[in-house]
């Protein structure tokens, strides 16, 4: 299993933006994180605001793992629970906020609108959302510069077209039709760049070739395909290079806020 820093590295440029609604929550308030991962947004919300009550979800028992494990390192508290983001085990209005990175509204995951529909469920009158999605594949590093590499090495159509899976639900203006169809008022929704820093090539090439729905396609690759795929990849990224060896990707999403 590849390096779970490397692995959200990329996404440690949102924690402030997502965090920042919810950081003037009164103490004792219910703080929910869908698709929490390995949970690291909800363990940076637990280091500013240890007062808030904070529940983060997964339908992944292993990842939960490795947030407990991180969680109890610190001795932050975060209550991690698996659970579908399609039937959420909690009350209606039982949260003063719902966030998510990557996560809520994710290709993939549940179904757009059954999600949307169960964070505005469980949001009390006047709590707040707080989420990031990608919108296409371009935007991330992880399948900007992954899959470039992977279709130049692989037979034609051995290569899945993740774009369908953005086609319409994850395009700008549907995401948000989503979250206001649910029930959620003053829907805001803007661009968001940052840059997702990698210490070396190796941290990087870890991270894209060890993770996700990437993996597979390049344990694919016999030896000479994959030393191939090293020296596209090097290439690829040499102008985010930066003068101490590393790199600063650069990444784009939706940030997207509203109330119940």
């Amino acid at each position: 299993m590849t390096d779970t820093r490397n692995a959200m590295r990329l996404l440690d440029g949102l924690a402030d933006p997502l965090l920042a609604p919810v950081l003037t929550l009164p103490p004792g308030a219910h703080v929910v994180q869908l698709a929490c991962g390995t949970g690291g947004l909800s363990l940076a919300l637990a280091r500013r605001r240890a007062d808030l009550r904070i529940t983060a979800v997964d339908i992944d028992p292993g990842v939960l793992r490795i947030a407990r494990a991180a969680a109890a390192d610190e001795d932050l508290p975060v209550d991690f629970r698996a659970m579908s983001m399609a039937g959420l085990d909690f009350g209606d209005g039982s949260a003063d906020a719902v966030i998510s990175r990557m996560g809520l509204l994710m290709p993939g995951t549940a179904p757009f609108d059954l999600a949307a529909r169960e964070a505005a469920r469980i949001l009390r009158p006047g709590g707040i959302l707080s989420v990031a999605t990608w919108t296409d594949l371009a935007a991330s590093p992880y399948t900007g510069f992954g899959l470039p590499v992977l279709r130049r090495l692989l037979p034609e159509g051995a290569v899945p077209d993740f774009n369908q899976v953005f086609a319409a639900s994850a395009r700008p203006g549907a995401l948000e039709g989503h979250l206001a169809a649910a029930g959620l008022v003053d829907v805001d929704a803007s661009w968001f760049r940052w840059e997702a820093e990698y210490p070396s090539f190796e941290d990087w090439w870890a991270f894209d070739t060890g993770f996700g729905p990437l993996k597979a396609l390049f344990d694919s690759l016999d030896d000479r395909q994959l030393a191939e795929a090293r020296r596209a990849m090097t290439d690829d990224i040499s102008v985010h290079r930066t003068e101490s060896g590393g790199y600063r990707l650069p990444a784009t999403c939706r940030l997207i806020s509203a109330r119940r």
